[in-house]
C-alpha cells in the first residue's frame, strides 16, 4: 500500500543525495518504531542500515532504486517563492494551478535538482514495490575471439548474444557487453595498465543478438556517430543509396517528398515472425496487406511516427505517437525471405534507429516477432530478431567495411 512520506531538508542537497540519505532512516524508523527519522533528527546516524532489515536498507540506498522512484513521477518538491514568482512572469498559470491542486508541490524527476535547507520533499512509497526486485534472466557472458568480427586500431565489432544488456542499465552491478568488451581489451593489453576506452556508438536491444560495433578512440566518434545518424531522412527520404525516392502515399504519410542525403551506415536485420500469435493489434494495422497474404519475395514498408506509449512505472513500450506530440519519425523496410508452418523468415533494414523500431513495425503490420511477447508475439525462448549485417566506411580511413554475424542455430531450428 503506497504512503505519503514528507521530508525535509537539512542542509543543502542535490534531490538524489537528499533521498538516499534520508529514505532509510525514515525506513528504519517505521521498522523499530520510531518516527523521528522523518526531520532528520538523527543526521548524526550515517548508517541507518544494519540489523535484520540490512539488506532491505542496503536496497534502498541504490541509485537504480531512487532514480526510478523519481522517473515515475513519485517525488515531489514544494514550489520556492522564486518559482512561483518566475512561472507567473512567464505565464505559467496551468502550472502554479497543478501545483496549488497538489498543495504547492510539483513534481521532479531531475535527480541534480537543488535543494535548498528548509525545502520540503514528498515522497509517494510502496514498500512493497520498493523493494521488489525482478530477478533477470541474462545470461553470463565473456567476450572471446570467436565473438569477435573485426578488431583493429580504431575499432571493434562484436556478435552479441541475446539475452545480455549492451550497456549499464539502473540496475548496480549487471553485467553488460560494453563492460565484457572493455573487459576483453584489458586482458590483452595486460592487467597493470588502466581499463581502455570502449564508446558506445549504436545499441541492440537487450534480446536482439548480431553485430554492434563499439569505438576504441575518441577521435574516431564524430565519423561513426555521423555513419549512423538517421536524423537526416526525413518524410519519405530515399533508398540506402540516396538515389532513388519512395512513394509513402500508401503509408498515409502523403506523397510529398524530401531526398535524404546518401547513409553512410545499412543496417541488415533477419526475424522470425509468427502472424497466428497476434492478438488485439487489429487497430494499429498500417495500410497494407494483412498479415496472412504475405507471399516469399513481397516487399512493404512502415513509416510513421513513434513514441513512448507506457508510463515511466511500467516496462518500456513503444508505439504509435503524432508527430505534434513528441513522435520521432522512424521508417523500416521490410521484404518476406521464406514461409513456412505459419512462420514468416524477414528481413528488415533499418532506415532510423528508433527504440524497439523493428519490433513494433512489424507488429503493427500483423508480423509479431517470435518471442516479442510485449508486442503480440507468441512465447519462445527468446526474442528472434537477429541484427545479421552492418556496413559503414572506416571511420579513419573511409574504406568500405562490411560486418556479417551468422545466423543462431535456433533460426534454422524453429523455420523447420
Amino acid at each position: 500500500m503506497s504512503q505519503e512520506i514528507l521530508l525535509t531538508v537539512q542542509s543543502a542537497a542535490t534531490l538524489n543525495d537528499f533521498l538516499r540519505k534520508e529514505l532509510p532512516k525514515f525506513l528504519q524508523g517505521q521498522n523499530e518504531g520510531r518516527g523521528d527519522c522523518v526531520q532528520g533528527q538523527n543526521a548524526e546516524r550515517g548508517d541507518c542500515v544494519q540489523g535484520q532489515n540490512a539488506a532491505r536498507e542496503k536496497a534502498a540506498l541504490s541509485n537504480s532504486k531512487i532514480r526510478r522512484l523519481l522517473f515515475s513521477g513519485n517525488v515531489m518538491v514544494a514550489a520556492s517563492p522564486e518559482r512561483k514568482a518566475l512561472q507567473d512572469q512567464n505565464g505559467g498559470k496551468k502550472a502554479l494551478q497543478a501545483q496549488n491542486q497538489r498543495g504547492g508541490f510539483f513534481v521532479c524527476k531531475n535527480p541534480a535538482f537543488s535543494l535548498k535547507k528548509n525545502a520540503r520533499v514528498k515522497v509517494s512509497l510502496d514498500q512493497e514495490k520498493f523493494f521488489y526486485e525482478k530477478q533477470n534472466d541474462d545470461i553470463k557472458f565473456e567476450l572471446d575471439s570467436s565473438r569477435v568480427l573485426y578488431e583493429d586500431d580504431a575499432i571493434i565489432v562484436v556478435n552479441k548474444p541475446p539475452r545480455f544488456p549492451t550497456e549499464p542499465t539502473f540496475v548496480q552491478d549487471r553485467d553488460n557487453l560494453r563492460a565484457a568488451v572493455i573487459r576483453y581489451l584489458h586482458k590483452k593489453i595486460g592487467l597493470d595498465k588502466n581499463p581502455p576506452y570502449c564508446g558506445i556508438v549504436h545499441r541492440l536491444d537487450r534480446d536482439t543478438s548480431g553485430v554492434i560495433l563499439f569505438s576504441k578512440r575518441r577521435d574516431c566518434n564524430v565519423a561513426l556517430f555521423a555513419a549512423f545518424d538517421s536524423s537526416r531522412l526525413e518524410e519519405g527520404g530515399a533508398n540506402v543509396a540516396g538515389k532513388t525516392k519512395r512513394s509513402a502515399g500508401s503509408l498515409g504519410l502523403g506523397s510529398s517528398l524530401r531526398s535524404a542525403q546518401e547513409r553512410a551506415a545499412k543496417k541488415i536485420y533477419v526475424a522470425v515472425c509468427e502472424p497466428a500469435a497476434l492478438s488485439g493489434l487489429e487497430k494499429d494495422f498500417v495500410q497494407g496487406k494483412k498479415a496472412g497474404a504475405f507471399k516469399v519475395g513481397d516487399n512493404f514498408s512502415v513509416q510513421n511516427y513513434l513514441g513512448r506509449v507506457s508510463l515511466k512505472s511500467q516496462a518500456a513500450k513503444w508505439g504509435l505517437v503524432p508527430k505534434e506530440k513528441g513522435g520521432k519519425f522512424a521508417r523500416t523496410d521490410f521484404k518476406v525471405l521464406e514461409k513456412s508452418g505459419g512462420r514468416l523468415f524477414v528481413q528488415a533494414e533499418l532506415f532510423t534507429g528508433r527504440t524497439h523500431q523493428i519490433r513494433v513495425h512489424l507488429s503493427q503490420r500483423g508480423l509479431p516477432i517470435l518471442g516479442d511477447q510485449l508486442y503480440g508475439g507468441a512465447q519462445a525462448e527468446r526474442i528472434f530478431l537477429h541484427a545479421l549485417s552492418l556496413e559503414l566506411p572506416h571511420p579513419l580511413t573511409g574504406k568500405p567495411l562490411r560486418f556479417e554475424a551468422p545466423l543462431p542455430p535456433e533460426f534454422s531450428a524453429c523455420m523447420d
